[in-house]
């Protein structure tokens, strides 16, 4: 019989469990309480959710169980009367029906997807430290990963992806870069007794491009950290794993366009802003080139610039395929999908999209909290070099190389870093703990509890500092819009005689509008709804009156809805001239628009009115 574990082990694993379980109890209440606090929505009442994205996403699950098509990515009460065709996968859909179809039965449809849509982001959180928790177990002790549950949860810019009630595809997203990374620095630890996961991390980078095209982004860091290994080390078994990689990456690809889209256009689609042919025969294209380099590898692989070249010339030939076959794909997926006058327009003012630096949002603190970390990283970078861990440290080198650049040049990359510095940072805090610097006489050294809290908490200190000592803007911030407080009147007998109507209103609202109502929109805020947007846009900046009325009657507009004071309203008055809007919010409006009344003290938060002769 084997012999039992010692008391020892005994107690350190039951401490490790039960500091694991505090840790996930505080991950749960900071995913789900802060979501709530302060917010005047009721949590399963008003079905609040964050984010126009996250109201779409739930129409679009709910379009597809009541009766759509599963290669169906059309929404026919958007932009009308023309409908429009989203750039979103099925993978995230997926999820979400998985999470609601055992509580339709009992709740309905519509409230189960709302729970999933509740409690989606959190799992997938979960299943994030699962994988993180697991693939660091060589590298980090029981407390390190307790350590690194704590970090991650607290990180603000990936926490905003995983909260409650944010069904957001982008969680997904970021539960592959996670397993990715995560799989990536098992293997660099130890290369040549877990050659399984670069397999594994190759299928979940090819997931995210399923899930999102952004995830090239992922296919492009596990490519460049791979084959910088091999180029230094010169080694086959880096070779190997970038092999496995590439080759599962490829093949998992193909299964998804199986998935993903009718037999017709498995080798005839060609978009760029999903998952399509184009994506598949890029991957197989690498995979391809990684063969020949494997094959290849006894003529030149002895010498590092033998290895530069070979590299060099299969990239570029890829390259040269890719440009011949498909010369668009290097527009970028927005740029050969929408009206390039909505980048100025629209996209560019999007929070997300601006840079970390320079912004009127991005403060110094907040620069300090997404960037402060990285202090950490640099120095677990320059200990670990020196004592001879360099696999992990260049692995940790190449994300940094990449989604740095991006986060300065767009906030939102700021989550990808946030799991690039944590395995640094508690690697640094575990270290910290295994200090025995001074006393030496067999106590704990006095500096290391404050040198701990220096480094877990200082940058968020300075932070706060800062934040203190800078001038306090003097405006309230502006009211969104209350939809919840409306939606019960459209939906009833007194409005329109419960018919369907045709709205136009902000971009932003218009998913939160077919959520909650039967009605139809013209603009959301979607980079193929160029048409839609381009109309929503003129109608509401135009100073001739002509022109936006010839808008509403060729797209059979009923009614215009705006919010009153809201943020919406303020950014649509910053144009020039006498605008429809300014006119609306004037109490002038055009004489083809009548006021609707509206009842109790809706019309505070709204302005209704019914377009004269609307509909063609």
């Amino acid at each position: 019989m084997p012999n039992p574990p010692p008391q020892s082990a005994t107690r350190s694993d039951t401490t490790f469990n039960i500091a694991m379980i505090l840790a996930l109890v505080l991950v749960v209440a900071f995913l789900v309480v802060p979501v709530y606090v302060g917010n005047p929505a009721h949590p399963f009442g008003d079905q609040w959710f964050a984010g126009s994205d996250t109201y779409m996403r739930l129409v679009r699950v709910q379009d597809w169980w009541y009766g759509g098509a599963w290669y169906e990515s059309f929404s026919a009460r958007s932009n009308w009367p023309e409908g429009e065709t989203l750039h979103w996968t099925r993978p995230f859909d997926i999820l979400l029906m998985i999470l609601a179809a055992p509580f339709a039965p009992f709740v309905g449809m519509h409230t189960a997807l709302f729970l999933a849509g509740v409690a989606i982001s959190p799992i997938l959180f979960l299943a994030t430290l699962w994988v993180m928790v697991w693939g660091t177990k060589p590298f980090l002790d029981a407390r390190g990963r307790v350590i690194l549950v704590v970090l991650i949860t607290f990180q603000p810019s990936s926490h905003f992806y995983f909260v409650a009630a944010r069904p957001d595809h982008h969680s997904a997203i970021l539960f592959c870069f996670a397993a990715t990374l995560t799989l990536l620095l098992r293997h660099a630890f130890n290369p040549k007794t877990e050659p399984q996961c670069a397999t594994w991390a190759g299928a979940a980078a090819a997931f995210g491009v399923w899930v999102s095209i952004e995830s090239l982004s992922i296919e492009l860091f596990a490519l460049l950290a791979l084959g910088t290994l091999w180029l230094w080390r010169g080694e086959d078994t880096w070779l190997a794993a970038l092999r496995r990689f590439t080759l599962a990456g490829a093949l998992f690809l193909a299964l998804a366009m199986v998935v993903e889209r009718p037999p017709a256009q498995w080798l005839g689609s060609v978009e760029f802003d999903r998952l399509s042919t184009v994506h598949v025969v890029l991957l197989a294209l690498i995979a391809l080139g990684v063969e020949g380099l494997w094959r290849g590898r006894a003529k030149y692989g002895a010498s590092f610039f033998g290895r530069l070249g070979a590299a060099g010339g299969a990239s570029l030939a890829a390259g040269l395929v890719i440009a011949a076959l498909f010369p668009d794909f290097f527009k970028g997926p927005f740029g050969a999908a929408m009206d390039p006058r909505l980048n100025e327009l629209w996209l560019s003012k999007i929070q997300e999209f601006q840079p970390l630096i320079g912004t009127d949002t991005a403060t110094v603190t907040s620069i300090i909290m997404v960037l402060g970390p990285v202090i950490w990283l640099v120095v677990y970078a320059a200990r670990s070099w020196a004592s001879g861990g360099r696999d992990l440290v260049l692995t940790l080198a190449v994300a940094v190389a990449i989604f740095l650049p991006l986060t300065i040049v767009q906030s939102r990359w700021g989550a990808y870093m946030s799991f690039v510095v944590v395995f640094a940072w508690a690697m640094v805090l575990q270290r910290i703990l295994d200090w025995q610097g001074w006393p030496k006489s067999g106590e704990t050294p006095l500096l290391r509890v404050p040198l701990f809290l220096t480094v877990a908490l200082g940058h968020i200190l300075v932070a706060a500092a800062l934040n203190l000592g800078l001038p306090k803007g003097e405006k309230e911030p502006l009211p969104t819009c209350q939809w919840r407080d409306l939606a019960p009147y459209l939906n009833s007998d007194a409005f329109a005689g419960g018919q369907a109507q045709t709205f136009l209103t902000f971009i932003h609202e218009g998913p939160e509008v077919l959520y909650r109502t039967q009605h139809r929109v013209i603009g959301t805020p979607y980079h193929r709804n160029s048409h839609g947007l381009l109309d929503n846009f003129t109608a509401f900046m135009a100073t001739d009156e002509a022109e936006s009325k010839a808008i509403l009657v060729n797209r059979g507009v009923n009614y215009v809805l705006t919010c009153a004071g809201t943020v919406e309203e303020q950014f649509f008055l910053t144009f020039k001239g006498d605008t429809l809007m300014r006119k609306i919010v004037a109490g002038t409006p055009p004489a083809w628009l009548t006021p609707a009344p509206l009842p109790n003290d809706l019309g505070e938060k709204f302005h209704l009115y019914r377009v004269k002769n609307g509909t063609p």
